[in-house]
């Protein structure tokens, strides 16, 4: 293999590939590194949604949208910690960059159905048409040499977001017809969709992709990034990029110690793939990058372990899955609700609140999912389908109280709790947290309920519960500017430097979140780094 191209993208997931695959079609010879054997990285585990206002799709469907609505949408999900001068070059470039790999043949689709998350009540905010996603890709599409794909333990293999909200949620699943699902076994869709259409365009285009290829350091040579340090099985090895070196290793979900020199809670959960390490930070942290925090993050989630004997347990992420499913609870050690179950952004907050005076720790943890048979008449749990047994790690009783008891919950507040969340539920409403009122979360629940896709009474025997975890998303990252261009601690760039993706800090929206912001920002920063780095050659 060659040691010298002209762009190197470190990391195979949506930002890394997009990067690469721009890089080719401007006449670059590039190469993408990834340490896994697998490609996609955290994009493959994701439902693959990208969030673009203003984008040529809405305006061949007649969807009334601007640059300054959007705009004014980032500044609210921003709560202050975004930059003016981001969130302007977002909304103008990530509909170019949809426009713009759609010109190289990756096909997109409007999401129908889906709305931004907190419409209508933010400004700015629209129904339809800014979420987008891949048009499922077959997989005899991808040559046989081409490296095997990272496949997600959240999304139904090829089953896309329209498919999903078509065939009645997520909640759904297991009624959706076979033919349907045949069908989906057939092709690459949601996050593993998108790196399906940018490995094979980026094959096409003759880029180079290189797995089990961990990058150690970079090099720097007369203060500019020349390449990178390659750990193989028995030695290292440099490999030189002439024009940039790419960041895009994604977040550090998956090692303790960032987790907790960034993130909110002292223990928490990945639910990302294990090859989250932060290595970006790393790398780039010791030659001098400015490593900036967003503190007040609303991309964190929920979910519980799942023991495997003679395995490491699984973290099975809840947020919008099980906790958006009708017949279930969330409550504290005190027997009390705290927040929206159904709208992870809502609830995570409510975990944050710290209880200064009696416990002097997180007021509302530990935490426990509650759910009765209803629940698993219709739903999955664990993945495992409705109506087969649930293994004996899920606690469960006949009666709310004896379920109390064995997960260590007051057990008279939580029947009061049950008693007045069920007279409620029955009627389809929930009107201390306001549960399944938000319009985008109720595509993701069961909308076949008769009542509530997001609600229902907890009230059929045996009843059922496991203590919950917070999960974490990386809300630290390397600061650029609007480049993409690595920043250093003394405020100048390093040269040849640039990152996307989760591995650099977003201030284009800053603390909050909306479902497809991170892929096509990863995305549009790997396509703006290209544009940068060919005006210096």
């Amino acid at each position: 293999m060659d040691a010298h191209y002209d762009w190197m993208a470190v990391g195979s997931g949506a930002a890394g590939l997009a990067s690469a695959l721009w890089a080719a079609h401007r006449g670059l010879k590039a190469i993408v590194i990834e340490k896994a054997p697998v490609v996609g990285g955290a994009t493959a585990y994701s439902y693959g949604g990208l969030w673009a206002p203003n984008n040529l799709l809405q305006r061949a469907a007649g969807v009334d949208d601007s640059a300054e609505k959007g705009l004014e949408y980032l500044r609210f999900l921003s709560g202050g910690f975004a930059e003016e001068e981001q969130m302007r070059m977002y909304v103008k470039e990530a509909a170019a960059t949809v426009e713009a790999f759609a010109q190289l043949g990756v096909p997109f689709r409007i999401i129908e159905g889906l709305p931004d998350h907190y419409f209508p009540g933010a400004p700015g905010s629209l129904d339809r048409g800014r979420t987008l996603e891949v048009v499922p890709l077959p997989k005899s599409a991808l040559p046989d040499y081409a490296p095997v794909l990272l496949e997600s333990p959240y999304m139904p293999g090829g089953v896309s977001w329209t498919d999903a909200i078509k065939w009645g949620g997520l909640g759904n699943r297991y009624s959706w017809s076979p033919e349907n699902l045949k069908h989906a076994a057939s092709v690459y869709a949601a996050g593993q969709g998108l790196v399906a259409w940018l490995l094979l365009k980026c094959l096409e285009k003759g880029v180079t992709l290189l797995t089990q290829s961990p990058v150690i350091r970079l090099l720097l040579e007369t203060g500019r990034i020349s390449g990178v340090e390659v750990k193989d099985v028995n030695s290292t090895r440099q490999i030189k990029s002439k024009c940039g070196v790419f960041l895009a290793t994604g977040g550090y979900e998956s090692n303790p110690e960032f987790v907790r020199a960034y993130q909110w809670f002292p223990n928490s959960a990945p639910h990302h793939p294990p090859t989250q390490m932060g290595d970006g930070l790393l790398i780039a942290g010791e030659l001098g990058a400015f490593i900036r925090n967003i503190p007040n993050s609303l991309s964190s989630m929920v979910g519980y372990w799942i023991p495997r004997p003679g395995l490491e347990p699984e973290f099975h992420s809840a947020g919008i899955q099980e906790l958006a499913y009708p017949h279930s609870i969330v409550v504290n050690a005190e027997g009390s609700r705290f927040g929206n179950e159904a709208f992870f952004q809502e609830f995570v907050v409510k975990l944050r609140e710290f209880d200064v005076v009696k416990k002097h720790r997180y007021a509302n943890i530990p935490f426990f999912l509650l759910f009765d048979s209803q629940f698993r008449e219709r739903y999955p749990f664990a993945n495992i389908a409705p109506g087969r047994p649930l293994p004996d790690w899920v606690k469960r009783a006949e009666s709310l109280g004896g379920l109390a008891q064995h997960l260590g919950i007051n057990a008279r507040q939580l029947q009061q709790t049950v008693a007045r969340f069920n007279d409620n539920a029955r009627a389809g409403i929930d009107p201390e947290f306001g549960r399944g009122q938000s319009l985008w979360i109720r595509k993701v629940g069961d909308t076949k309920h008769p009542i509530n896709p997001n609600l229902g009474p907890l009230e059929k025997a045996p009843f059922y519960g496991v203590e919950l975890t917070p999960t974490e998303s990386s809300s630290a990252g390397l600061y650029t500017d609007t480049h993409g261009r690595v920043m250093h601690l003394r405020g100048h760039p390093i040269a040849n430097l640039y990152a996307g993706g989760t591995v650099r800090v977003r201030t284009e929206y800053g603390a909050g979140y909306q479902a497809g912001l991170t892929l096509l920002g990863g995305m549009t920063f790997g396509r703006m780094a290209v544009e940068h780095a060919l005006l210096g050659r």
